[in-house]
């Protein structure tokens, strides 16, 4: 796979939580020399959300297609979204993504059984609780074949405090072999997020880790994404190449970029 520098998870003003217009994160991306930005707004279905509401499809396309003609022979600009996975929601998913179009879709998990992933819910309830509730909403994610990137897989870990719990004390290890196994089944990408390695509060690296991301290609995974989960315009890129050096080691495995 060759050392192009892409990132395909990346949040304007158009999240709830994004600190720049798509415009100006188009233009940081060019100048750090990013050669394809994707942009994956938050498209959020549970009610509780600060972002349930905010999404405006139409705007967002209006403005992506006006980035992709400013930037036309600079810059490769994608229009994807990023989705909140529940299963509670999955006919709403379907119903909603019927009259839109993307150049990408990424399925995220974020809540479990209504509770957001953080690190109050990690303290108020047993790991081992948490982690089979995640996987379960994973799994059924990669089955309504709705999406076709994984996004940030293992995200609890960010939310684990370091040398709190052995995950290897339960059947970790079993049921993030059994997402990687449907990933690989289902030919979608997985989504290597770099966003954890950039964070002062935490000391993970990115997510999946590099044991699953070896994991995933030992057992015959191909396709992968690459994102920094970027928010504002200091985020953009960061840790990508650290992620592409790391992919290096795989070349003999011919691994294959989104939109490659």
């Amino acid at each position: 796979m060759p050392m192009r520098f892409a990132d395909y998870h990346v949040h304007s003003n158009h999240s709830c939580d994004g600190k720049a217009t798509i415009l100006e994160m188009c233009q940081k991306a060019t100048e750090l020399g990013i050669v394809e930005i994707g942009f994956s707004e938050h498209m959020d279905f549970e009610p509780e959300d600060s972002g349930f509401g905010f999404f405006d499809y139409e705007r967002y396309t209006a403005e992506v297609k006006d980035a992709q003609e400013f930037f036309k022979s600079k810059l490769v600009v994608r229009k994807g979204i990023e989705i909140d996975y529940q299963e509670a929601f999955e006919d709403d998913i379907r119903e909603w993504l019927r009259d839109k179009e993307f150049d990408f879709i990424i399925g995220s998990v974020h809540y479990v059984n209504h509770e957001l992933i953080d690190y109050e819910l990690l303290e108020d309830n047993d790991l081992e609780r948490v982690y089979r509730a995640y996987f379960n909403e994973v799994a059924l994610s990669i089955e309504s074949r709705l999406f076709d990137v994984v996004g940030h897989l293992d995200v609890v870990r960010k939310f684990i405090d370091v040398g709190r719990a052995e995950l290897s004390s339960f059947d970790y290890v079993e049921r993030m072999g059994m997402a990687l196994d449907m990933i690989v089944e289902k030919r979608m990408h997985l989504e290597i997020n770099s966003k954890p390695s950039l964070l002062k509060e935490t000391n993970i690296g990115m997510l999946p880790n590099e044991e699953a991301v070896t994991a995933f290609i030992g057992k015959g995974g191909r396709l992968i994404s690459t994102g920094s989960d970027a928010h504002s315009i200091e985020e953009i890129g960061g840790g990508i190449r650290e992620i592409m050096i790391f992919l290096k080691k795989f070349k003999e495995n011919k691994l294959q970029l989104l939109f490659e």
